[in-house]
């Protein structure tokens, strides 16, 4: 690696966020007696990371684009709560959760093009539009539609993708065997990781996302349709929140419509922190990766160092704190 490699990924945000995530995964692995770097722990992370990655490659995006959505997991709870209901009424998905997964995307397609609408053609504050229509999807499920929580009346379908897996690690805890499984569903997050880098880092959309999030004006004067883009970009980021959040449902085995409240404060920290700019223009797929996977450890290892939950709020908001500091320093350097 000559000089100038070297110089140009030191400069990355995501690079100090990968080190942070080594030496913080070897200090917990310690700290809790080598109980982190272990099969069955690593499974309940990935676990754990599969939905949470999903939005925050929704959240990802539309950073890059200059925008905020505060919105992505009342679409998501309307959508899967919704398509829920209805394949229960209808009896579908017994078998195959397939429909299920329609009937979310769909309706998430539909609030995400609502957003996006209002976004493209009003010209407003992207985080105003999507704190209202968070509350609006919000109001929509629990007041107008009335959705209730189905648990043990959930269709097979979506129970049985839930508990499939891949593989499976057994342990024992003291006089017992303890079991735990690698679930095939981190398939899709792999998926929607592979297509998301894809899509910015090889494809005239995904340059037309960060060239609008670098400067709106000069992407419109460059040719870039700004209108069209941030239409499609609302659809699809609403499409793959309503995916998310069935995924939910199959791995949770229940749609509870308020399930998702507040779930933003801790996506969107990790995004800034893996290296998406406040300002926009900037951001990748992998370093929003590690900062989703260095969060899920944190988060899952303080019960096993007997630290209180509470202080995740905590640790959210010194990363949201760490996340705007880097942001508004790195515009500062690149005005400068």
């Amino acid at each position: 690696m000559n000089n100038a490699t070297l110089k140009r990924l030191t400069r990355r945000t995501e690079f100090y966020i990968f080190i942070v995530l080594i030496v913080m995964s070897i200090v917990i692995h310690f700290a809790s007696g080598g109980k982190l770097l272990v099969p069955d722990k690593i499974f309940t992370i990935l676990r754990a990371m599969i939905v949470d990655g999903i939005f925050a490659l929704c959240s990802l995006v539309v950073m890059i684009s200059g925008g905020f959505d505060l919105s992505f997991p009342a679409i998501a709870a309307l959508s899967y709560s919704l398509a829920s209901k209805i394949c229960l009424d209808q009896g579908w998905c017994s078998e195959n959760p397939i429909v299920g997964f329609l009937l979310a995307v769909l309706i998430g397609c539909v609030l995400g093009a609502f957003n996006g609408w209002i976004i493209s053609n009003f010209q407003l504050n992207t985080m105003l539009v999507t704190l209202g229509t968070q509350t609006l999807f919000t109001g929509l499920s629990m007041g107008v539609l009335k959705l209730k929580e189905i648990t043990s009346k959930l269709p097979a379908g979506f129970k049985n993708l839930g508990t499939a897996k891949i593989t499976s690690y057994t342990t024992t805890v003291g006089s017992r065997q303890v079991t735990s499984d690698l679930s095939v569903c981190i398939i899709f997050l792999i998926i929607f990781i592979i297509i998301t880098s894809f899509i910015l880092n090889k494809t005239m959309f995904g340059r037309a996302l960060y060239a609008i999030g670098g400067n709106e004006t000069s992407a419109e004067r460059a040719g870039y349709n700004v209108k069209r883009t941030k239409f499609i970009l609302y659809t699809a980021v609403g499409g793959l929140a309503g995916f998310g959040g069935m995924l939910r449902v199959c791995l949770a085995s229940q749609a509870i419509p308020k399930a998702l409240v507040g779930k933003e404060m801790t996506i969107i920290p990790a995004v800034i922190l893996g290296g998406a700019s406040i300002f926009g223009g900037e951001g990748t797929v992998f370093g929003t990766m590690c900062a989703i996977t260095l969060i899920t450890i944190v988060s899952n290892s303080m019960i096993v160092l007997g630290i209180p939950t509470a202080w995740q709020n905590l640790f959210n908001g010194v990363i949201i704190l760490i996340g705007i500091t880097v942001s508004a320093v790195q515009a500062k350097r690149r005005a400068g």
